[in-house]
């Protein structure tokens, strides 16, 4: 939800739900009957939409669909869409610059080693995490894998500023290089916490007394163990081999230039230098938005199509058109259903025209292939 939609009252919000679906699966819904199950009021909210603007335009788009509403029964079937609408974070949250706070701790001992990790989020969800070692290790091994995993879970998890409180004295201050690395593998593990370090915007380590890092601590003893008997479920990984045993891997992206990179960077404040340029690509992304990196172009009854390359174009003329929802249809109705589904590129049309032209040539070839010799048409020598 956009930072204005989140201010609408509650059952706008369900009404706006309900919305965005029929309008994201716009084909499926007008070729079949809708029931949509809810024990709130929503029914009567589209019968009587005067009391907003919005409603009175909402029941107006959604009066092409044969929609019914009955009561809710069963809490299940509402599991996955509560799910997702409580944990999904407030877009002033995910943008927040607060720090996403992380409790790590490392055992190690006769019965196995393993790392605990407890991660606070934003909003306020707890995620409990333990990692058992397939391999034996050091107390100060142990610290830093446990270090190392709740800086890739919390990286995994989208946190850009991060506070992690850890029990092991040794480990705090040899990052903070208050400490010496005297050994080899302590060398090796802190230059691996170091680039792991890199990846956040800020990433504060700081020690704690053991008395305020229990939670972790119990995690750890737990992955540690051979045989548990938990009274919830809390995931436990095993890793085969240490961390600084991985080889750092430098992913190199050249992307080839695509028709979208002049819009983007218009949209970012780099407009071109010619004025006549400038003037013509402001007039050509205004119809464009730019969201968490993606591309998209504005619609008028449709809601915003995600911008696509040619060549990731035709893998999705071919899936229209001949996959699992394809039925062969003509250029102008495959271009039609892409951009249902959600896609655009500026050459949608001329695309699925060529598509479907070398799919009846092919089709036409075919059919001749499998004629019985005596009905092809022999071709004399000159």
């Amino acid at each position: 939800m956009t930072e204005a939609e989140t201010r609408y009252p509650q059952m706008e919000k369900l009404a706006l739900a309900l919305v965005t679906s029929a309008r994201r699966l716009r084909p499926y819904l007008q070729a079949h009957t809708v029931v949509v199950l809810t024990n709130l009021p929503l029914k009567n909210i589209f019968l009587k939409p005067e009391t907003s603007g919005r409603l009175m335009k909402w029941t107006l788009e959604l009066s092409e669909y044969d929609i019914q509403f009955e009561p809710r029964i069963a809490l299940k079937g509402q599991a996955v869409s509560d799910f997702i609408a409580e944990l999904t974070l407030p877009p002033q949250l995910a943008k927040s610059d607060l720090p996403w706070t992380i409790y790590v701790d490392g055992s190690s001992n006769e019965r196995g080693c393993g790392v605990g990790i407890l991660l606070l989020a934003l909003g306020g969800e707890r995620f409990e995490y333990a990692l058992r070692f397939n391999f034996r290790t050091s107390n100060n091994e142990a610290e830093y894998e446990a270090l190392l995993a709740g800086l890739r879970v919390a990286k995994g998890l989208g946190a850009n500023h991060t506070k992690v409180f850890s029990d092991s004295q040794l480990v705090v201050n040899q990052i903070k290089e208050e400490y010496q690395t005297k050994d080899s593998r302590m060398e090796k593990y802190l230059s691996k916490v170091r680039s792991h370090l890199a990846q956040f915007g800020t990433c504060e380590v700081s020690q704690v007394p053991r008395s305020e890092n229990s939670n972790a601590d119990v995690l750890s003893k737990l992955a540690s163990a051979y045989e548990t008997d938990l009274a919830r479920s809390i995931p436990i990984e095993t890793l085969d081999t240490p961390s600084i045993l991985e080889p750092d891997v430098m992913e190199v992206d050249t992307p080839s230039p695509t028709w979208m990179d002049p819009i983007v960077e218009f949209i970012k404040g780099s407009p071109p230098q010619d004025p006549k340029e400038q003037k013509k690509m402001a007039r050509r992304a205004a119809r464009f938005i730019l969201r968490e990196g993606m591309l998209y172009r504005r619609g008028f009854s449709l809601p915003p199509l995600k911008c696509v390359t040619p060549e990731e174009g035709l893998y999705i003329l071919r899936e229209v058109h001949e996959g699992v929802c394809g039925n062969h249809s003509g250029a102008r109705s495959l271009s039609a259903k892409v951009v249902q589904q959600g896609y655009y590129w500026p050459t949608v049309e001329q695309d699925a025209k060529q598509f479907v032209k070398a799919y009846d040539n092919c089709q036409r070839f075919a059919n001749i292939i499998h004629q019985p010799p005596e009905l092809l048409t022999p071709i004399s020598a000159p």
